[in-house]
């Protein structure tokens, strides 16, 4: 990692802290990095991280009420409706009411939207390959179980 060529590193403090060596700066800085192979490979579609998971668990799942599909996709109810809203104005989803609870929304693809998630599911596995290129093959299944392990 470069040091800005004006900063001027202080002494280390008595607890030898290292924001570069702190998990958080450290998974920050894989997220930039993923991110970034991310937008190289789908930025053209104009679809987002948060976008993209919401189209490929649609595609995998078919219907679901919009909170289902919260949970699946790991965002918060606010999160998901905002998601929601930007794929629909975009004629990606469609959103009904559901028949049997009419406070339910239920989501689906639409038939772009349906073109569209094939295309980025099969881009998938080409941005996880490159994102975890620099990791032998034993460090990749380490980190995903570690990240997994983390995150449950």
């Amino acid at each position: 990692m470069s040091v800005p060529t004006n900063a001027k590193q202080r002494p280390a403090a008595d607890d030898d802290y290292r924001l570069e060596e702190q998990v958080g700066f450290l998974l920050r800085r894989a997220h930039q990095f993923a991110t970034d192979i991310f937008s190289n490979h789908v930025g053209a579609e104009g679809v987002t991280p948060t976008q993209f998971s919401t189209l490929v668990k649609l595609l995998d799942y078919g219907e679901m009420s919009q909170s289902a599909l919260g949970e699946a996709t790991a965002m918060d109810p606010a999160t998901i409706l905002g998601v929601v809203q930007r794929l629909a104005a975009r004629d990606l989803l469609a959103i009904r009411a559901d028949p049997t609870d009419g406070r339910r929304r239920l989501i689906q693809l639409t038939r772009s939207g349906h073109t569209l998630a094939t295309r980025l599911r099969a881009i998938g596995p080409r941005i996880s390959a490159l994102t975890l290129a620099n990791l032998s093959a034993r460090d990749r299944k380490a980190l995903l179980r570690l990240l997994a392990q983390l995150t449950a």
